[in-house]
């Protein structure tokens, strides 16, 4: 199957309890949504998140040939799971990683071969 993009992880942020406040909102909303993916429902907010994660970090996923166009906004978190949301919005894109691999959470949103690219350029930052 021919890959949809030739995708890179870029512009790493460390995001702790420290700096977080700092974030435009759109990034304390993908925390906090996060914070209920990756904990459960009764996890809410911002602090929720970070007071289960510790430090997180923040990458912003392109295609490399058009490499200021950001596509998704990368969380990660306990070293080896991560959400993604469409870049600059609250919106979840189906897709998250668990124990070091990427899989669709949303099938009505995420796709097998977007997993594949997500995962190669993961592997390769």
């Amino acid at each position: 199957m021919k890959s949809m993009a030739n995708l890179l992880f870029q512009k790493c942020r460390s995001v702790n309890h420290h700096n977080y406040k700092q974030l435009v909102p759109v990034y304390l909303e993908q925390m906090a949504i996060s914070a209920q993916l990756g904990f459960g429902k009764q996890y809410t907010t911002t602090e929720d998140f970070l007071a289960q994660s510790g430090e997180v970090e923040l990458w912003e996923v392109v295609d490399t040939s058009a490499p200021t166009r950001v596509l998704y906004d990368c969380w990660v978190y306990l070293a080896d799971t991560a959400n993604m949301f469409v870049a600059g919005t609250d919106q979840d894109a189906g897709i998250g990683m668990i124990q070091w691999s990427f899989g669709v959470t949303n099938p009505k949103k995420g796709n097998e071969q977007l997993v594949e690219d997500l995962q190669k350029a993961f592997d390769n930052k």
